[in-house]
């Protein structure tokens, strides 16, 4: 291990050079704390978008696909041959508990007829549009693009139901599907061409999320969503603070209306503002850094313990795939499904730790978060690993690996495998009570099957926790690039 590693920059730096100028006359000292208030309110800053199009184009089973719900869960949109929408119903995904999606019913049935339609449903509440078409573009779908337009709102143009019309095609005696698919792109692009518009636009399947691009709609939204929060927040703060009485009065009963934030919120934004000038500039700054802000996560532990299976399977890739973590911790690994988050591979812990474990604890403070692999439970380097995290007021994993193989050399105990993983767990949890560290759950696996074990549960608590420390260590990272330019 070389503590003398150069880690890469985790914010690019044209937007480090600008959060420089917006903390030059600041305290580096009175940041962190700041930068979190300010975040947390952000954080609970909702964004309202619109499912909306034609009844019957499949904008329910949109939503639930994207919720990933089938039409009989409990919580799924309804669904039907008939308008089954009455009134616009929002939908939360439990993994973007930021974003509301927005069932509106259908536009061109009796009950919405197309010039009462966008007034009915009140498009200037929410932030962002999804327009659904199916088959054909109609001159309704247009209708929804020219008030979205006027609005000045971002939006996506989905046709569904591609799997039907790729099946309606194949009887033709010269049918190819790449073809086929094209078409029925450039049937939507001519449209919005000729308004000189140029959205996303997705050709998805509804039934068949895995063909077609219902995956790449899924992970652009994600990529995107981000940024259209902070400039509805930053906009927002633009109205409040500087656009005068009048526009800070109606900005301030949209957000309350709609309760996108509470009064709370909006009172302690306004008092951030009068006591530091911190107004919609330097947020939108901020939040900008943010969006390309690189969160660090190394995974510890001993030579043959697993560190550079467990990073690939994290990351997506078999060990003999090209781009597998090195065991180095000079090469970060980065997946799609863990943004803007680099895993280093750190093994070979206990020759530095039997050494010096100040080198080790130097090198440490590099990253962010921890994951601690448990491998030789007499020596108990794990435990001496947690003590140190804790000493640096960050937070880790605990992590056994390998535990197919420890179950296979208990075999002869004639014991259940769920009485030798809970006898696991109680030993580690025994551990941490005698050391007097703060208790968690210690996740068993194997990193080669990820169904099995406690990896999926390893998964979900790590994206949990990954986002709850990202302000906090992008607050720091601030706080330090401006004391080391002072």
């Amino acid at each position: 291990m070389d503590n003398g590693l150069c880690m890469p920059a985790k914010v690019q730096e044209d937007h480090l050079s600008t959060i420089r100028d917006v903390f030059a006359s600041e305290s580096p000292e009175g940041i962190p704390h700041r930068l979190m208030s300010l975040l947390e309110v952000f954080d609970r800053f909702k964004v309202d978008i619109a499912v909306t199009g034609e009844s019957g184009a499949g904008k329910s089973s949109l939503i639930n696909a994207f919720l990933g719900l089938k039409p009989d869960d409990k919580g799924a949109a309804q669904t039907g041959a008939i308008e089954t929408t009455k009134q616009a119903t929002m939908y939360q995904q439990p993994n973007l508990p930021h974003i509301r999606l927005w069932d509106l019913p259908g536009m061109g049935t009796p009950s919405f007829e197309s010039k009462s339609y966008v007034k009915m449903m009140n498009f200037d509440l929410y932030d962002m549009f999804m327009v659904v078409i199916s088959e054909r573009v109609r001159e309704n779908n247009m209708l929804l693009v020219d008030e979205i337009e006027k609005r000045k709102k971002p939006f996506y143009f989905i046709r569904t139901k591609i799997d039907n019309d790729v099946r309606s095609q194949r009887r033709k005696s010269n049918f190819s599907e790449i073809q086929a698919l094209e078409q029925m792109r450039q049937d939507c692009e001519k449209y919005l061409k000729e308004k000189k518009l140029d959205p996303h636009i997705f050709l998805v399947s509804t039934h068949d999320t895995h063909n077609y691009e219902f995956q790449k709609f899924i992970s652009t939204f994600k990529d995107e969503v981000f940024k259209i929060r902070a400039e509805e927040f930053s906009g927002f703060l633009d109205k409040m603070l500087h656009g005068g009485w009048l526009k800070a009065r109606y900005a301030i009963q949209h957000v309350q209306q709609t309760e996108k934030l509470e009064t709370e919120d909006i009172t302690k934004l306004q008092n951030m503002y009068k006591s530091t000038g911190f107004g919609a500039a330097k947020v939108s700054a901020v939040l900008e850094a943010l969006s390309h802000f690189q969160l660090d996560v190394a995974v510890l532990g001993e030579t043959g313990s697993g560190v550079s299976t467990l990073v690939n399977a994290l990351v997506g890739l078999e060990n003999e795939e090209s781009g597998g973590a090195a065991a180095s911790i000079s090469n970060p690994a980065l997946s799609p499904g863990y943004p803007d988050v680099r895993f280093w591979d750190v093994s070979g812990i206990e020759a530095v730790m039997d050494c010096s474990m100040f080198e080790l604890i130097q090198a440490m403070k590099c990253y962010d978060f921890y994951i601690i692999i448990v491998s030789d439970w007499e020596k108990a380097r794990h435990v001496k690993l947690t003590k140190e995290v804790e000493k640096l007021r960050k937070h880790c994993l605990l992590v056994q690996t390998k535990v197919d193989s420890c179950l296979q050399t208990q075999e002869d105990l004639c014991c259940e495998e769920t009485e030798i993983l809970d006898g696991l767990r109680a030993q580690y949890t025994q551990e941490l009570q005698r050391e007097k560290l703060s208790e968690q759950q210690m996740f068993l696996i194997n990193s080669f099957d990820r169904s099995a074990f406690d990896f999926v549960g390893l998964e979900s608590a790590l994206s949990s926790d990954l986002n709850t420390v990202r302000t906090s260590a992008f607050a720091y990272y601030i706080s330090r690039i401006v004391k080391e330019n002072l």
